[in-house]
């Protein structure tokens, strides 16, 4: 079963044009759409003429299946309710991915990032990097998933991150998304990173203040919706299995796209809402909720 905030564009308008023989004023920029079949599982086949970008034009668009893409994998300590069990299941999704796929592997232990793999292309030694979470103190996850997009050196345009955890922060308030998931999802979206969440509490979560884990799962649902990803859990309990989550996952990597857009910045650079809409109510789009629109041209 999967959770995902769906949030309805109106009055979405604009008219859909692609690369022009002389082009127009504006700034372009790139980013990650996904076309997703949550039904029937048979994405279709996006062409730039199957959707409608409001105040944009499209003026390149690339197929990216098997091709370009670094993951990481970020597993939180303190997520460990029954998780040995499920890394045979993540060892399995690392090493069936394509060959050109690099992989990297980290962990969250108090709120503090810890890289033990960096992305490489052997996928045997990215799966033998995964270890059993320790059980640590819960702690802010999000703070650690902003440090490991800071230092995520950019040599491909695709880079996406899965991270399992029970997105619950201690130090959050009362707000709907608490202000580091906030901070980690503008992070992402101005550094193109789409985020996958695999929801899993720790080992005393039936003890735990059961409205906390209720704010990390919105938390978690926010943070994957707005950067283009997917949040899956079951409810507060855990889930008995990853690996209709992890097939999913893969077949998103699968019907990926790198679109390229012209639009008029503002004044000084800023992240712009991207409304985009397709012909076909079936068919569902997966993107960043906003992009980073600098006052320079992409050289």
């Amino acid at each position: 079963m999967k959770t995902r905030i769906l949030i309805a564009a109106l009055g979405l308008t604009g008219a859909l044009a692609f690369a022009a023989t002389n082009p127009q004023p504006g700034v372009e920029v790139q980013m990650i759409l996904t076309s997703a079949d949550h039904m029937n599982h048979h994405p279709p086949v996006l062409k730039p003429a199957d959707v409608t970008i409001m105040d944009g034009t499209i003026t390149d668009w690339l197929p990216l299946t098997g091709r370009d893409l670094e993951l990481f994998v970020l597993i939180d300590d303190s997520a460990n309710y029954d998780l040995g069990a499920k890394l045979q299941e993540i060892r399995q999704f690392i090493t069936i991915q394509p060959d050109p796929v690099s992989i990297g592997i980290a962990y969250i232990h108090e709120g503090v990032l810890q890289v033990v793999q960096n992305p490489t292309t052997d996928h045997r030694l990215a799966a033998r990097a995964l270890r059993a979470p320790s059980g640590s103190k819960a702690a802010n996850p999000y703070y650690a998933l902003s440090d490991l997009i800071a230092n995520w050196p950019k040599r491909t345009v695709r880079r996406e991150i899965v991270i399992v955890t029970s997105g619950v922060d201690d130090s959050a308030g009362g707000a709907p998304v608490c202000d580091n998931a906030e901070t980690a999802i503008h992070d992402a979206e101005r550094a193109g990173v789409m985020v996958y969440a695999l929801y899993n509490p720790p080992d005393n979560y039936i003890l735990a203040d059961w409205s906390k884990l209720d704010a990390g799962q919105v938390s978690l649902a926010s943070l994957s919706y707005e950067t283009g990803g997917e949040a899956y859990f079951v409810g507060h309990v855990p889930p008995l299995s990853f690996e209709p989550f992890l097939t999913d996952i893969e077949e998103h990597f699968a019907h990926q796209y790198l679109v390229t857009l012209r639009l008029t910045p503002a004044s000084e650079s800023a992240f712009q809402t991207i409304f985009i809409t397709s012909g076909n109510p079936d068919r569902e789009l997966m993107k960043p909720e906003k992009i980073w629109v600098p006052t320079a041209a992409i050289k």
